[in-house]
């Protein structure tokens, strides 16, 4: 008797540990029932489901397809939803002001050029927050310290983090002295292409630590020697398997970044309208322009904040760090590094010039839009008065008063971001399969772009959080 009670024990402690292993899986699966799904592919879901089991989407759909009786049922009606954004022009080396760009105002007698490095090497978790409670789930770095190519690993699966790609090391025909105030003396961010010797070292060691792309900073079309060096470091790209990526804003520039199969273009043409054969050369090589039509007013309303005006941050869900927040709202306590009256000339120049650029950089990207050029959304951010995370809906915003409709900026900022960073079979967008990356919104972004500031909730990994709540560490 007592054998069989022993037996009669283990079979039910079989039974209660098998319920809750049972339990535990479908404690897994996610269902968000309810909302409008735009899917990153051009393509939306009225009253959508979405099945999440783990960190991956199992089904999506309409109000047809089969729910998992014991999953757990998120109901999102009259909400939207679309893929996480991906801000495919990013660097974490940079502040969001003069701190890491002295070249631009140099205020390193205050703030120690390479302490402000030490700590953005420490602390990127700060811009990791910012950007996902903005929406944005991965971004790509494409040029910094070569310590940015290691938070690919680290931030890859890590639910506080976006995804990341980085290329590391910039190439640049810029002078030694030139690129000096961005190095420090046992790190660079700049590397001066000095021989084609040189130029395929850099690309093997970048390529050799995992970098995601070989940045080159500027283009000399005119230069021979320059051109004879270029050609080398393309050629090695391509050895490497890896892929060039091209800083040029004139259309001389980045007409020969193309010719050399530049697979990202990552500012806007603004000295001139793009032609056909530019057009053309995009086309053919498949080739990802990011227009970041928003740096350059970053660094004028800067300088204005420098001369005392406020520095505006639209920032609703506070995802700024304190430390950005404290430095651009108390800018002009650094008024003393600047010769006040000669920054007030200078201002309004560039003001004139800048409204100048920012049509240009309009005409030119809506010229690509309506020719179907690869787009992607990408901010600069880190640049001064181009804060991390936000920045991405002033970007989207402006694109929008260019002349791209707001259901397909919804691509550029997902499907075609991922693209950029050679990650388009894991996320971008939203397909059974893929990572359960996404936003909700209250307001739906294919009306208008402007409703992306409208976000509630993002999902990194199958992990829903609210936007406006800070990260639990």
């Amino acid at each position: 008797m007592k054998k069989q009670q022993i037996t009669l024990l283990v079979l039910l402690a079989f039974l209660v540990t098998q319920c809750n292993i049972v339990q535990s899986q479908e404690s897994n699966i996610q269902v968000l029932k309810g909302a409008t799904i735009h899917d990153g592919d051009g393509n939306s879901i009225s009253n959508g489901i979405i099945i999440v089991k783990d960190d991956r989407i199992e089904a999506i759909g309409g109000p047809g397809i089969d729910v998992p009786p014991n999953g757990q049922v998120i109901d999102l009606s009259g909400k939207f939803i679309t893929p996480g954004l991906v801000d495919a022009h990013v660097h974490f080396f940079q502040t969001a002001f003069f701190d890491s760009r002295p070249d631009a105002g140099d205020v390193r007698d205050t703030l120690s050029y390479i302490e402000v490095q030490a700590y953005q090497r420490n602390n990127p978790e700060r811009y990791f927050e910012a950007y996902l409670r903005s929406g944005i789930t991965a971004v790509y770095d494409v040029g910094g310290f070569n310590w940015s190519i290691d938070l690919q690993k680290t931030a890859e699966n890590n639910l506080n983090a976006p995804h990341v790609a980085a290329a590391g090391a910039l190439i640049t025909p810029a002078s030694e002295e030139r690129i000096s105030t961005f190095n420090t003396p046992n790190e660079k961010t700049m590397q001066h292409l000095a021989s084609e010797e040189q130029g395929r070292k850099v690309v093997q060691e970048n390529s050799l630590n995992g970098s995601t792309g070989i940045k080159i900073w500027s283009m000399r079309p005119d230069d021979p020697a320059f051109i004879k060096k270029i050609r080398a470091v393309a050629d090695e790209v391509e050895k490497q398997d890896n892929k060039l990526i091209v800083h040029s804003t004139a259309l001389d520039q980045a007409k020969l970044a193309l010719e050399l199969n530049a697979k990202l273009l990552v500012h806007s043409v603004q000295n001139v309208e793009v032609d056909q054969e530019f057009i053309d050369l995009m086309k053919s090589n498949g080739t990802v322009y990011t227009p970041t039509l928003i740096v350059g007013r970053g660094y004028y309303n800067t300088y204005r904040a420098i001369l005392g005006e406020e520095f505006i941050m639209n920032d609703p869900n506070n995802t700024i760090d304190a430390k950005t927040r404290n430095m651009l709202e108390n800018a002009s306590l650094f008024q003393k590094f600047f010769n006040v009256g000669s920054l007030e000339n200078s201002v309004a120049r560039f003001e004139s010039i800048l409204d100048q650029r920012e049509k240009l950089m309009a005409i030119n990207l809506k010229k690509l839009y309506d020719a179907g050029a690869l787009i992607a959304v990408g901010t600069d951010a880190g640049n001064p008065g181009t804060v991390h995370g936000i920045s991405i809906y002033d970007e989207m915003e402006a694109m929008q008063r260019a002349g791209i409709s707001a259901k397909d900026l919804i691509v550029m900022a997902t499907k075609n971001g991922a693209v950029a960073m050679d990650r388009s079979n894991d996320f971008g967008t939203l397909a059974t399969g893929k990572m359960a990356d996404l936003i909700v919104l209250e307001s739906d972004p294919a009306e208008d772009i402007k409703n992306m500031r409208s976000i509630s909730h993002v999902m990194r990994g199958g992990l829903l959080r609210k936007a406006s709540e800070p990260f639990e560490k």
